[in-house]
């Protein structure tokens, strides 16, 4: 069986890298990418984020690239129209997101949104 792996591309801007891979007459195209870094400043704003909700605007998250690619694929999995995760047809999509505690290493301010 014929193995091949290649990196198709890397994007500079959002740090994704794109990988094919082929084995025998089946191919995938894996994305990678790295929040650690951002995972680390997340936890050190959420720390140091002021308590309550009166101010008009709040960061309330900073979401690595590759985690908007994913979830970008599951609304297209979904057969959603608008398959923009960020996009305000989909505000309910992400503000569901943005509470799971799966993915609370994203947040930047605690309390639910």
């Amino acid at each position: 069986m014929i193995k091949f792996s290649k990196i198709l591309d890397v994007d500079p801007f959002t740090g994704i890298t794109e990988h094919f891979h082929q084995e025998g007459n089946n191919i995938t195209i894996h994305k990678t990418g790295d929040g650690g870094a951002n995972f680390e400043q997340n936890t050190i704003d959420r720390l140091n984020a002021k308590s309550g909700w009166k101010e008009s605007f709040h960061k309330v998250a900073s979401i690595e690239p590759i985690v908007i690619e994913h979830w970008r694929m599951e609304l297209v999995l979904k057969g959603a129209d608008n398959t923009n995760p960020l996009h305000k047809d989909n505000r309910v999509f992400l503000m569901s997101k943005l509470n799971d505690r799966d993915y609370s290493k994203l947040r930047t301010k605690e309390g639910h949104l």
